[in-house]
């Protein structure tokens, strides 16, 4: 027992002689910083202010960046190709691929900085569209957590509207910036023929119901002035009248929908609404008057320590 104590103690202090010895190093570290800007005072003061100076000089020419939101609708199962062209497009901005971004931007492709997309979750709407969708949830909540669900973006094709974010330098060319990057967006001539097929159909499916709509109005009408001689159909059974009120009442809500879709489907990404210059807080970066001072100060303490490590290094070798 007594040889255990014996080694504990031998272990407690080694590590308080390592601990005395880092305190040391560090103080003594402590104190040579102290001294190189104390022995190097004016230099320092001097880049302080050239950094401000030049801080100001670049702060006052420099243009500001901003955000710019659209809201969109992503029509003809175009979702996975508007995220994709969104993912390209930050691809060529980080790669600085020029040539590529004068072809969507023309003049202006060194003024973009960043797009982000993301869907607006609308479980509401998501649901209502059919009773598959109720299902699908049903079976997911069962085996995943529903927060996690409604945030993936695997989801995202479900949702109707979907938010872009543009961020771009300067305000004069902000809405010419995003009226180009719609027009690139709905330029893809597999989506375009896929808008003259929606739209064939759902102008057909609005006319069909406009004539069924009128056929059960006359229908209805017939019923509740009276059958007339000679009719063809005659319903006087109540529950198969309210049947027949009901059923219109589904066709004209119906109708109602296929209208806003036959509305929404003018162009592949259809532009809801746009909020132009909206000042990121993203793009709030350090002051050019606070960066440029700390970056001298740096690299001219940076000179110094490099040359203090090389004499260290060589001293140490001679010794070997």
């Amino acid at each position: 027992m007594a040889k255990q104590n014996s080694s504990e103690e031998v272990d407690l202090g080694y590590l308080l002689g390592k601990f005395g010895d880092f305190s040391k190093s560090l103080a003594r570290s402590l104190f040579l910083v102290i001294d190189f800007f104390k022995k190097y005072l004016i230099v320092i003061i001097i880049l302080v202010i050239v950094g401000l100076a030049y801080g100001f000089y670049k702060d006052y020419t420099s243009t500001k960046s901003y955000s710019n939101e659209l809201i969109v609708i992503p029509n003809f199962q175009s979702v996975d190709y508007l995220y994709d062209k969104v993912n390209e497009l930050n691809l060529k901005i980080a790669a600085k691929d020029s040539a590529y971004l004068k072809t969507v931007l023309d003049t202006n492709y060194s003024k973009l900085k960043l797009i982000e997309i993301e869907p607006i979750v609308d479980l509401y709407n998501f649901i209502s569209e059919s009773r598959q969708y109720v299902d699908i949830l049903k079976i997911i909540s069962q085996n995943q957590d529903f927060s996690e669900y409604v945030e993936n973006m695997a989801t995202s094709k479900y949702y109707k509207y979907h938010r872009i974010r543009v961020f771009a330098k300067g305000k004069n060319t902000s809405q010419k910036i995003v009226n180009d990057l719609l027009a690139y967006f709905n330029s893809n001539e597999h989506l375009q023929e896929y808008q003259k097929i929606y739209k064939e159909v759902k102008d057909f499916e609005v006319k069909e119901h406009y004539i069924m709509i009128a056929q059960l109005d006359s229908l209805i009408k017939s019923n509740f002035d009276g059958p007339k001689a000679g009719a063809s159909v005659s319903v006087n059974n109540i529950a198969d009248q309210y049947n027949l009120v009901e059923k219109k009442r589904q066709l004209v809500e119906y109708l109602q929908q296929l209208e806003i879709e036959q509305n929404d489907y003018t162009v592949p990404i259809k532009l809801v609404s746009a909020n132009f210059n909206m000042e990121p807080e993203k793009f709030i970066n350090i002051s050019n008057k606070v960066k440029y001072p700390l970056l001298l100060v740096f690299l001219f303490s940076l000179v110094f320590f490099v040359l203090y490590l090389f004499k260290s290094l060589k001293k140490y070798a001679n010794a070997d």
